[in-house]
């Protein structure tokens, strides 16, 4: 049996050895010796076989690891199939060069890809013991790990099996092939260009490929730094990864590590005292996870976030599956806008508003730069991991931040966040910052919305009744308003139902039937425009529902990111710029891709952006609803606070010349609060009453954005222009005669509004009588025109004043006619008003927030899509 056995391996190898005479010209007569039978035809059709196969290694490139950076530079992920990263053989440290001859191929700066004295040796050894011994030189381990690496690349399983043969004719060909590649590769490249490569290509155990991320793996140190006994227990593991690594078995990969040191002292490679010291030294593992996953990066949630923005653009690869094959075997070093300090920063911030509660209650902030929508930071309260706790708010992989296209939720409730749209679509409309609304007078309504004391249908009241508007279809503009008859609109705890308010009170205080009342008169399929315009837009990255409680009151879902990109616009003067998350892609040969990065664009003017501010710089003012955001030193910022109708999404956006940050804080899950809606505590925060965007959002963005600015210089905008602060002089058109709607519209068309005053008349009721001031005169569009309206009775000491205030002639007196009350003469134009009194500052209580607070307006029931349960409904 034994002598059966050696016959056949001598005849196995015959053929290898032959070819290996022949290639170094060493084939004589006497070794020529007859071969017989099929063994003789095998080696003479194997030598033709050499002569034929391809010399030079065509190598797709090694697959390994991209890098992804933060701003300042710093690795966030290594996005990788397999963990490796490419040194230069300056960044690998002599000692690992050595290590890795010692134990492989001591005669490698000798031959020329092929040992022969080596080769012979394992043919003799294989022929005659029952042992295995390998002549092949580190050029040909080299050549082999490329060829399977190339086949694992390409998944060509079938050429994997023949490189991976050991025996018959596949192990014969596959030794052949090794042999001609590694002989032309000597002639090609440097000794040291081949070690370099074979150290970058060699797997090192426990998921680690390449020495660089061997070192960094398992003793996080750099290639250039390993340490004698470090480089020698690498290069032990090569030869059996799975089985010599120190993680799997310290013992053996020591007597492994051991084994190499020797070799190295042989060899003259280290002196007896080095080798004295490394053998005796323990191995000494610092371990450090790969960051070839998102999961263990830094930021792991701004980290899947920018991989799946990589993977929409078109230089990584024409489909999805191109770009990731790209992202995580392409070795592209992709620098991104995040800065990580600052991120951290707002992770802890976060975590400390929101820790882990009864209510299921977490945050999340981004951070946008107005001008250039770089995402500088964004963070959530949440730590990462697949394997999500049953709130999924204490530990979740969802990105709370983004859009559902990055993996986001599908967006949070606006609540009033969404106002600040409708005052940009006023003041294009000429609507000035000082104007003063003239409110609906207050109806009553049940909690549900039902309007009480509807003249068409009266409702006994179902529970508490309360103070709403009531406005009805033809209050918005058609294919933009209501589906139902009427819709409710209730203000926070009740208030601000006043006949008159200023705009400036209006948005500082988020007075919902003010924000309703603005909405009917200047356009509400236009307020989705102007949101459309500046980016806003839903979760999913579609237009807003066209329904006055989603545009007016925030009834719709929008992602943090979404919403901080929108509202940086009004700080960079109405230029919009699309959130992007990297600034550059380079290959590996150092060429930067061609990335599809959104354009900026002026979205609308910048007067207009200017009085936008104005308004919302009132909201972080002692008398506004975001007074608990003032920044430190009272840095200029402006804003807005926003609640969903049950409290279970609350935010507060807002930006100072330099950043832009939208912080929500609720349950992210779109969970109710349900009966626990009020008096809340979160961690060290009691909360009394119902849970605002003013309770928690405004004071953890006040934290976060005084961090973030700090070292910046406090910059505030430019004052409104005139016309923006007061109005555009326009002259009041003849409307006498008129009924009050028809005299509105008309006013409203060239930017004015109107009160009215009854007056005793036998003309038809509800005619405009006269004007104050009269038809004709010229006036600003902030000054409201007051409508003297006919209640259709007749009083006999009255009479109607001369048609010098109008365009038409007054009725015949009345019997028995009283003097006329003198002319309303047409007046001089008026002066802007002065701002109303500043009521006292708050004491610990903030001002009610008509944002979206409980309650907050309702809408009767079956209310169409979008309305049912907007930010007050």
């Amino acid at each position: 049996m034994r002598s059966a056995l050696t016959v056949a391996r001598v005849t196995s190898l015959l053929g290898v050895f032959l070819a290996v005479a022949m290639l170094m010209g060493v084939i004589g007569a006497g070794l020529a010796a007859p071969v017989i039978g099929a063994a003789g035809l095998a080696a003479r059709e194997s030598v033709g076989m050499f002569d034929r196969l391809p010399g030079d290694l065509e190598q797709n490139p090694l697959a390994q690891q991209s890098r992804i950076l933060t701003a300042d530079g710093s690795i966030l992920a290594t996005p990788a199939k397999q963990n490796r990263i490419i040194v230069d053989s300056s960044e690998i440290s002599e000692h690992m060069k050595n290590a890795q001859i010692a134990i492989e191929d001591e005669r490698f700066f000798d031959h020329g890809g092929l040992d022969v004295e080596a080769l012979a040796r394992a043919v003799v050894s294989n022929a005659t013991s029952d042992t295995t011994q390998g002549g092949s030189t580190l050029t040909q381990q080299y050549i082999k790990m490329a060829l399977e690496q190339e086949a694992v690349k390409e998944r060509d399983a079938e050429a994997l099996q023949q490189l991976r043969a050991r025996s018959g004719m596949d192990g014969y060909i596959r030794k052949l092939r090794e042999l001609k590649y590694a002989v032309t590769l000597e002639e090609r490249l440097t000794k040291d260009e081949i070690l370099v490569g074979y150290l970058n290509l060699a797997f090192y155990g426990d998921n680690v490929y390449g020495v660089e991320a061997a070192a960094r793996h398992y003793f996080n140190v750099k290639a250039a730094d390993l340490s004698i006994p470090q480089a020698a227990t690498l290069a032990g593991i090569v030869r059996a990864p799975s089985t010599t690594n120190p993680v799997y078995d310290i013992e053996t990969s020591t007597a492994r590590r051991n084994t190499v040191l020797r070799n190295m002292r042989d060899q003259g490679m280290i002196t007896q005292q080095e080798w004295e010291e490394a053998t005796a030294s323990p191995i000494e593992l610092d371990l450090t996870d790969s960051q070839r996953s998102c999961i263990n990066s830094r930021n792991p949630y701004f980290c899947d976030y920018v991989t799946a923005w990589l993977l929409r653009q078109p230089a990584l690869g024409a489909t999805q599956e191109e770009r990731l094959e790209n992202l995580t075997t392409g070795g592209l070093t992709v620098t991104t806008t995040l800065d990580s300090e600052l991120s951290n920063q707002v992770r802890e911030i976060l975590r400390e508003t929101t820790p882990e509660n009864d209510y299921n209650i977490g945050s999340a902030a981004t951070i946008i730069e107005p001008g250039t929508g770089k995402v500088l930071a964004f963070n959530q309260s949440s730590e990462y991991t697949f394997d999500e706790s049953g709130d999924k708010v204490t530990t979740t992989s969802i990105n709370w931040n983004v859009d559902s296209a990055y993996g986001g939720p599908g967006g949070m409730e606006l609540g009033s966040v969404a106002k600040a749209y409708t005052v940009v679509e006023a003041l294009e409309k000429g609507v000035p910052v000082e104007t003063t609304l003239e409110m609906p007078e207050p109806q009553r309504a049940d909690a549900s919305g039902v309007w009480i004391n509807n003249p068409d249908d009266p409702q006994t009241p179902d529970g508490s009744v309360h103070p709403v508007a009531v406005f009805e279809q033809e209050d918005f503009q058609e294919g933009c308003t209501i589906g139902e008859d009427y819709w409710t609109v209730r203000n926070a705890a009740d208030q601000n139902h006043d006949p008159e308010i200023s705009l400036r009170k209006a948005t500082a205080l988020s007075i919902n039937t003010a924000f309703a009342t603005l909405a009917s008169q200047v356009g509400t399929c236009d307020i989705v425009e102007t949101m459309t315009r500046m980016g806003m837009r839903d979760s999913t990255g579609e237009q807003f529902s066209p329904f006055p409680p989603s545009i007016v009151l925030g009834s719709d879902y929008a992602s943090p990111m979404t919403v901080a990109a929108s509202y940086a616009a009004f700080a960079s003067g109405g230029i919009y710029c699309p959130p992007v998350p990297v600034t550059k892609v380079v290959d590996t040969n150092g060429e930067e891709l061609p990335l599809d990065l959104p354009e900026c664009e002026r979205v609308i003017d910048e007067e207009v952006a200017l009085g936008t501010v104005e308004l919302l710089k009132g909201v972080l003012s002692p008398q506004g609803s975001g007074w608990d955001a003032i920044l430190e030193g009272g840095r200029p910022a402006g804003g807005k606070t926003g609640t969903n109708n049950n409290s279970s999404h609350t935010w507060f956006a807002g930006f100072t010349k330099q950043l832009s940050t939208a912080v929500f804080v609720g349950v992210p899950t779109g969970a109710s609060l349900g009966a626990d809606r009020e008096n809340l505590t979160i961690g060290d925060t009691y909360i009394e009453g119902p849970l605002y965007g003013s309770s928690l959002a405004a004071p953890t963005w006040k934290r976060i954005m005084d961090v973030a600015s700090e070292g910046m210089p406090a910059e505030d905008w430019e004052n409104p222009s005139d016309e923006i602060l007061n109005g555009r002089r326009v002259t009041i058109p003849p409307i006498i005669g008129l009924n009050q709607q028809e005299a509105r519209d008309r006013l409203q068309d060239v930017g004015l509004t109107a009160t009215t005053q009854d007056v005793a008349s036998g003309q038809p009721p509800g005619t405009v009588l006269y004007t104050t001031p009269g038809v004709g005169s010229s006036i600003r569009t902030s000054t409201q025109v007051v409508l003297h309206i006919s209640t259709g009775r007749a009083v006999a000491t009255r009479s109607l004043p001369p048609s010098t205030t109008g365009t038409r002639s007054a009725p015949p007196a009345q019997p028995a006619p009283a003097p006329a009350p003198a002319p309303a003469p047409a007046p001089a134009p008026a002066p802007a008003p002065e701002p109303e009194p500043a009521p006292e500052p708050p004491g610990t209580e903030p001002p009610p927030e008509d944002g979206g607070g409980p309650g907050n307006g309702g809408g009767p029931p079956a209310d169409p899509p979008g309305q049912g349960d907007g930010d007050d409904a």
